[in-house]
């Protein structure tokens, strides 16, 4: 919670929507990384589907041998019609007409990573007095959460990231969805994906983006190759690249910046890093040539 709340932060100053954590207790036997996917997925729900002075409350509820992390917010609400569709993919249930922006699949995914996590998601909602989303998960026993029990502020994030292009290079679609989602977090940054080497060098090409992120394991070619291609054109040859791999070995790493990478970011993606990379790679010079 003290890790995700900061992230979204931007998002909910966008929007007018205060931010609030409230008591917690106990902890989650759970994967740390999909965790804070899934309460980030919620916590940017509640915010986009809010109103302006609108408020979200994060809470965790220790009963037994589960710990209950509930997400509840002060929007619109749903009603029970609209609730029988909550987690159906792609099913936005009327909010494309009405410009909010979204990919019909936020829900489906914490849905899916909690329930492989062992637990379960349910939700209450009221048309026009808001959701309360809750995802249960086992307790871990062995440890106790040091957190107060009375409402925090949420801490201010460091400035998000300026307006700028990212195109990402990404053959796995699940952590093609974790990108898009923390890209959300950052109002005026677009990303541009391919799923192929090729594909990405053309789409470089066409939209010259400020920043180019490389999955080094590519279906057609390795991004070794995508990196000299990008090189040896003119168009491309300053174009800043990132290469992103699992393999974190200090030899892969010496390779790619040898090779001409400006950095190299590990898999499973870590949240606060990957944003305060993001944000300080389009803090410097790289805005996109249109």
């Amino acid at each position: 919670m003290r890790e995700s709340l900061p992230l979204v932060e931007p998002l909910a100053r966008q929007h007018g929507v205060e931010l609030a954590a409230g008591a917690t207790e106990g902890v989650a036997l759970a994967d740390a990384t999909r965790l804070r996917q899934v309460l980030i997925n919620l916590l940017t729900n509640g915010i986009k589907y809010n109103h302006r002075r609108g408020r979200v409350t994060v809470t965790a509820t220790r009963s037994g041998g589960h710990v209950t992390l509930q997400v509840t917010d002060s929007g619109r609400g749903l009603t029970p019609e609209k609730l029988a569709h909550l987690f159906e993919p792609f099913n936005r249930l009327g909010a494309e007409r009405e410009g909010i922006e979204g990919s019909g699949i936020g829900l489906v995914i914490v849905k899916a990573l909690v329930e492989r996590m062992g637990g379960a998601v349910t939700v209450s909602s009221q048309p026009d007095q808001g959701t309360c989303l809750s995802v249960e998960l086992p307790a871990a026993d062995e440890v106790r959460a040091q957190a107060p029990e009375a409402a925090q502020p949420v801490p201010r994030p460091s400035p998000p990231a300026s307006a700028g292009r990212l195109l990402y290079i990404e053959d796995n679609p699940v952590n093609m969805l974790l990108v898009e989602e923390l890209i959300a977090l950052r109002p005026g940054l677009e990303m541009v994906a391919a799923v192929t080497g090729a594909e990405g060098v053309q789409l470089a090409i066409e939209r010259r983006p400020g920043l180019v992120l490389v999955d080094m394991q590519l279906p057609d070619f390795d991004g070794f190759e995508v990196l000299r291609r990008l090189r040896a054109d003119h168009r491309t040859e300053s174009l800043r690249c990132v290469a992103l791999s699992a393999n974190a070995l200090p030899e892969d790493i010496a390779r790619a910046r040898a090779a001409g990478f400006a950095d190299y970011w590990t898999k499973p993606i870590h949240f606060g890093r990957f944003l305060a990379a993001l944000d300080a790679a389009f803090a410097s010079d790289l805005a996109p040539v249109d």
